[in-house]
């Protein structure tokens, strides 16, 4: 049985194909009637030369209508090869950049951290293996912002060239993780990681392909997100416990935690299961903020 994505792919390029033909039949309905009109008349010389020149603008008609339908197919040619040409805003760093060198190491640290642990513990682990390392990444927002581009593109190729949208889920969450890395331990704008943020670009390719499209500066992944914009998005049930498939329950309905905002349920009692453990990470998060504000009401 074929997979969903080559499904849709295969009903994608029906579409397409039956969109063409419609053109092309809708011209040839012109033509036909052109040619139908020239059909009826007598045999009378004024009219024989309204044939000619109804034929010659039957002629002319169909020419026009071919080189239309040329011109569009060219430009769907020009479509897809320019998105197999674009980098999505990455600009290639030189062989042997810090950035390649730390990417390189981020990705596999990552990978070792989650084969048996956490979302959590896959970045902990990152972190704790590259931070003096590769300090001057950490500490640099630009060079982080290239490290950046690099995950997007290389996600928006995955969701565009391999039309395998699981294996851009990874590099989503490298990007949202290292989005917070800036705001929290660089520029200070906000009080901690969002880990359910994090984690919530996996759980639907709606989200997922939004999340690559409005970060990359061309327009590649339009027609990829059309594909995708009828899913539901899905968030990310904070318990722990919660007896949905992957904890996953329609965004929109989804409750949050009033105290941090941060942590979101499928339900009240998952609410409630989930209070005595989240309690703490709670605590320690508005903490945080309450300091982050204050310091921001100090300095204006």
């Amino acid at each position: 049985m074929p997979s969903k994505k080559k499904a849709r792919g295969k009903a994608r390029a029906r579409r397409v194909a039956k969109s063409r033909k419609a053109w092309e039949e809708d011209a040839a309905v012109n033509v036909a009637s052109q040619i139908q009109r020239l059909q009826i008349g007598t045999n009378s010389s004024d009219q024989d030369e309204d044939e000619d020149a109804l034929l010659e603008d039957a002629i002319n008609f169909a020419a026009a209508e071919k080189e239309e339908l040329g011109a569009a197919a060219a430009a769907k040619n020009d479509e897809a090869n320019n998105s197999k040409n674009c980098l999505h805003g990455f600009v290639r760093f030189p062989r042997g950049h810090v950035c390649g060198a730390f990417i390189e190491s981020f990705v596999h640290e990552f990978l070792v951290g989650c084969e048996s642990a956490s979302l959590y513990d896959g970045f902990d682990n990152v972190y704790r293996a590259t931070k003096i390392k590769y300090a001057e990444v950490w500490n640099d927002a630009d060079k982080m912002q290239l490290v950046i581009a690099f995950f997007l593109c290389n996600g928006a190729e995955k969701i565009l060239l391999d039309g395998d949208s699981d294996r851009g889920y990874n590099d989503a969450m490298f990007v949202s993780f290292l989005e917070q890395v800036i705001a929290v331990n660089i520029q200070k704008t906000e009080a901690s990681h969002d880990w359910g943020k994090i984690a919530e670009v996996k759980c639907d390719e709606h989200t997922l392909v939004s999340f690559f499209r409005k970060r990359i500066p061309c327009k590649c992944l339009d027609e990829s997100y059309k594909e995708v914009k009828s899913i539901t998005k899905m968030g990310l049930c904070h318990n722990l416990s919660c007896s949905l498939p992957d904890r996953t329950a329609e965004r929109s309905k989804m409750l949050s935690c009033t105290r941090c905002r941060r942590a979101n349920y499928c339900s009240r009692e998952c609410q409630k299961a989930a209070w005595p453990l989240h309690k703490q990470s709670c605590g320690i998060h508005t903490g945080r903020l309450d300091e982050l504000q204050s310091r921001q009401i100090e300095e204006k």
